[in-house]
């Protein structure tokens, strides 16, 4: 994982849900005028001053999905620079449960469910492509234990 490599450069906090469906991961493809247009990422958004991590993405994904979340573990960040504009993007990704429907998208331009064994078939923004790392070692993780768990001595 690629960690941040200069301090004088800003770091923006954003945010990111992972929601879980029957082995799919909930993908938001940006629209053709956002930055990395078409770019298919994990929804989420910056912490605006004097929000937590939790409360920023409750008010993202209400205002870019029109949902209510809960939110669960919270993951290691990505680190992404962005030199146009001097800073570096902290991604952090939490597991999240939708506890309302439907979606309704506001900013990005579709939706879909993707399988696990086809993240590697989309178009993610770099960002996010180091959160399906993250996400899969935890996942691993997570099986491991629970098998360990599963043992009698």
């Amino acid at each position: 994982m690629s960690t941040p490599s200069e301090h004088s450069k800003n770091i923006v906090m954003v945010p990111c849900a992972i929601f879980e469906k029957d082995g799919q991961l909930f993908a938001a493809q940006r629209s053709s005028t956002m930055s990395l247009p078409l770019k298919w990422e994990f929804p989420g958004g910056k912490v605006d001053e004097g929000e937590s991590e939790t409360e920023a993405l409750h008010r993202e994904i209400m205002e870019e999905l029109s949902i209510e979340i809960e939110i669960g573990p919270r993951l290691a960040p990505a680190y992404k620079e962005d030199p146009s504009r001097n800073r570096i993007i902290c991604l952090v990704p939490y597991i999240c449960r939708m506890t309302s429907s439907p979606v309704i998208l506001t900013e990005h331009a579709q939706y879909k469910w993707v399988r696990i064994d086809q993240l590697s078939k989309v178009d993610w923004a770099d960002a996010d492509l180091e959160v399906i790392d993250t996400y899969l070692k935890y996942k691993e993780q997570r099986a491991l234990c629970w098998n360990k768990s599963k043992v009698r001595v």
